[in-house]
């Protein structure tokens, strides 16, 4: 009865039946890759025959990748047929047995990461409703103890191959063919720092620091002397057209007889009338 319970939504007899439906899945896709990957390296070889470097550097990355996958689908393939002997075992826990966690918790990694083996995406959600969607989240985003298999989680990794790694792979191919191919060229272009076009340069400089070329130099000279004149000339001209007030020759001062200031009695009725407005 407990073990019912343990397994409620859960139903090992179609996991098992979709784990073993992977294995010949994956033994097919690695025949195919084989032979895909022995025809890319002849023409790749073709390539650095005839001197387009360019090209091979850029082709050889699809071979690393599909190699990955091939190692990686061998890995996959060891722990289907882990998990397809202990579905006993894993029925009958309700968590995860310790000694199955790398295995469940790398199936579940791969499943969104390899599209040619649409069963595991089933595996998955058969082992969602087994431990819930949090172990399942956990190993898919690579959270803190997930358990995964760090060698697969390196090949299924989308970073691109390092240089080491494809220079190797073009030295292999020119002696796998017996080409007489110097390989100095490739790797300075690979070794080579290439400039981060995104985040833009690491260091600044300020525009008054940077110096100009000559001719730029004297044409700054020559236009900075040129305002300078044109500059004064209207200033000349600007003096000569200002015109001064004439002085005035009668005197400013006021007669005797005039009054400044109205007489009190004229100043408080004005004010009261201000008032009485108000």
């Amino acid at each position: 009865m407990m073990d019912s319970f343990f397994s409620k939504g859960f139903k090992g007899s179609k996991c098992k039946t979709l784990l073993k439906l992977s294995i010949p899945r994956i033994k097919l896709l690695r025949n195919r890759r084989e032979l895909q990957i022995k025809q890319m390296r002849k023409d790749i070889a073709k390539l650095l025959e005839t001197g387009q470097e360019t090209t091979a550097r850029i082709r050889v990355e699809h071979i690393v990748r599909e190699e990955n996958m091939m190692a990686a689908q061998e890995i996959i393939e060891l722990f289907c047929e882990l998990i397809t002997v202990r579905l006993p075992v894993i029925e009958s826990h309700r968590e995860c047995p310790l000694d199955l966690k790398e295995a469940i918790s790398s199936i579940c990694f791969a499943a969104p990461r390899c599209a040619d083996l649409p069963e595991l995406l089933q595996v998955q959600l058969s082992f969602v409703s087994k431990y819930g969607k949090e172990f399942v989240a956990a190993a898919t985003e690579l959270m803190r103890d997930c358990g995964n298999n760090r060698q697969l989680v390196e090949l299924l990794s989308v970073r691109a191959p390092s240089p080491e790694k494809k220079l190797k792979l073009l030295k292999e191919i020119a002696e796998e063919h017996e080409l007489e191919w110097d390989p100095s060229p490739s790797e300075s272009e690979l070794f080579k720092s290439h400039d981060d076009l995104l985040n833009g340069p690491k260091q600044y400089v300020s525009g008054s620091k940077v110096p100009l070329p000559k001719e730029k130099h004297d044409e700054v000279l020559q236009s900075t002397s040129v305002q300078g004149a044109n500059e004064h000339s209207d200033s000349d001209e600007s003096f000569d057209q200002l015109e001064f007030l004439e002085v005035p020759k009668a005197p400013l001062r006021p007669s005797t007889g005039s009054e400044l200031n109205p007489p009190p009695q004229t100043r408080y009725r004005h004010t009261f009338q201000f008032s009485e407005n108000f």
